[in-house]
């Protein structure tokens, strides 16, 4: 990650391999409140972000966040796509139709004395 700053104005390259449009969005959504946003295409292989401040000592401490936050979107983006699968999973068998008409090979018990056998209707 290569940071510039020209003018109040913070521009970071950013690896287009490493952090895609996606994560970039997720990021710096939570800085629109205190900065103007703009994300763009560099290259090939870079991504563009320019902020612009309210305060104008910004630079370093929101390097530090921009920095902290992407590690964190990129490890919600790597724990998503490893999880897929296993999410699928548990989703089809919650929806999964399961009828059956079987009984419970074990003795049904009630440790309080309760014997739902013997029920008088």
């Amino acid at each position: 990650m290569k940071t510039e700053i020209n003018d109040q104005e913070l521009s970071i390259y950013i690896d287009k391999s490493l952090y895609n449009t996606d994560v970039l969005y997720k990021c710096f959504y939570w800085y629109s409140t205190d900065y103007a946003i703009e994300i763009a295409d560099d290259s090939e292989k870079q991504h563009l972000v320019k902020i612009k401040p309210v305060d104008k000592n910004f630079a370093e401490p929101l390097i530090t966040k921009i920095k902290k936050d992407l590690i964190d979107f990129k490890l919600r983006d790597i724990v998503t796509k490893e999880t897929k699968t296993i999410r699928e999973l548990m989703i089809a068998k919650a929806f999964a139709y399961y009828d059956s008409d079987e009984t419970p090979e074990s003795e049904i018990s009630d440790p309080v004395g309760f014997d739902p056998e013997n029920m008088q209707e």
